[in-house]
């Protein structure tokens, strides 16, 4: 008979961060099924929905064969079902490609730490599930007229070395056109960055708390100082930056979420916006947009430090798995 195999460090973090968020996305799933009324989009959502309730029950089995407690996560009580629609139609589905996205890149990252089969086999169906619904997402804005693509660049006629190191400048010399990589990177950044604005928008809206309704203005102006500073290197550039759209959040001041699930959404919105700083400084060779999205990070990192010690504060930061202390 084989032993059961315990799960390692890594692949205990993954279940149960998978186990928080998959709690947040029904949290906002069930309401924007509340509220949502294209039907394409209400398919979408419906699907959405089901497929993170079935992910969530895979995970409460697993941590409870292995006798790992159960995350707090979130429940009926974050969401107020009766508030009035705060939402469009079109943000939800563009938030829903956010979602599948965000479960696409975590799923992938999971995938390359986790050994035992039966976690693996989790993890990969949740990847395919989260491709699927980037696909399904990007399909229905495509036919509504509302996905944004990204600048077009001539094709190159030839094969071509790089033959000096001003290949490199940014702030002085000559300084070279935009890579491919980099304009797609500056450009996914301005459209992450003005969902989470719109987002943001609407928890000020509503928010009762002071201390925490001044720290979601401080993300705001953040977000759109960023979406500036990526703006003006595509415009220097003569490039076409994402025109500005409908924040999609109506003028309803009912909280459709507690406060705890609003910070906590833009705690899990700084550490995605962190990752896909690191991927546009990893692939950004040119020293003026590599030192922007340094920077730029270093600003969310001290904002994210701050959001956690105010969900510390109130007493809403679970406290992840971690190692004995050994003296």
């Amino acid at each position: 008979m084989k032993e059961k195999i315990d799960l390692t460090a890594t692949e205990m973090a993954y279940m149960w961060s998978s186990y928080q968020w998959d709690s947040m996305n029904i949290a906002l799933l069930t309401y924007f099924q509340e509220t949502v009324e294209d039907e394409q989009i209400q398919q979408v959502v419906d699907m959405t929905l089901e497929g993170s309730r079935k992910h969530h029950q895979k995970l409460e089995e697993i941590l409870k064969s292995d006798q790992v407690p159960l995350p707090i996560g979130f429940s009926d009580k974050d969401v107020h079902l009766n508030a009035k629609k705060m939402y469009t139609d079109e943000f939800i589905l563009y938030f829903i490609w956010f979602i599948g996205r965000g479960n696409l890149t975590f799923c992938s990252q999971a995938l390359n730490t986790v050994a035992r089969k039966d976690i693996s086999k989790y993890y990969d169906e949740c990847a395919a599930g989260g491709l699927k619904l980037v696909n399904h997402t990007r399909d229905l804005l495509l036919d509504k007229g509302l996905w944004l693509r990204s600048p077009y660049i001539p094709v190159p006629k030839e094969q071509e070395m790089v033959q000096k190191q001003s290949f490199l400048n940014g702030w002085f010399g000559d300084k070279r056109p935009l890579l491919g990589m980099e304009i797609g990177h500056l450009f996914f950044n301005i459209i992450t960055n003005s969902i989470g604005l719109s987002l943001i928008t609407s928890f000020v809206q509503v928010t009762k708390t002071e201390e925490i309704k001044k720290y979601l203005i401080r993300g705001k102006e953040i977000s759109g100082k960023h979406i500036e500073v990526f703006s003006d290197v595509l415009k220097e550039e003569q490039l076409p930056v994402p025109s500005s759209w409908n924040f999609g959040v109506t003028d309803s001041e009912e909280a459709p979420f507690s406060e705890k699930l609003m910070l906590s959404i833009i705690t899990l919105l700084n550490s995605q916006g962190i990752n896909n700083y690191g991927m546009g400084l990893a692939t950004s060779m040119r020293r003026d947009v590599g030192l922007h999205f340094t920077r730029l990070t270093a600003e969310v990192l001290q904002y994210a430090e701050d959001g956690t010690n105010l969900m510390i504060d109130h007493g809403w930061m679970e406290q992840p798995p971690k190692a004995p202390v050994r003296d």
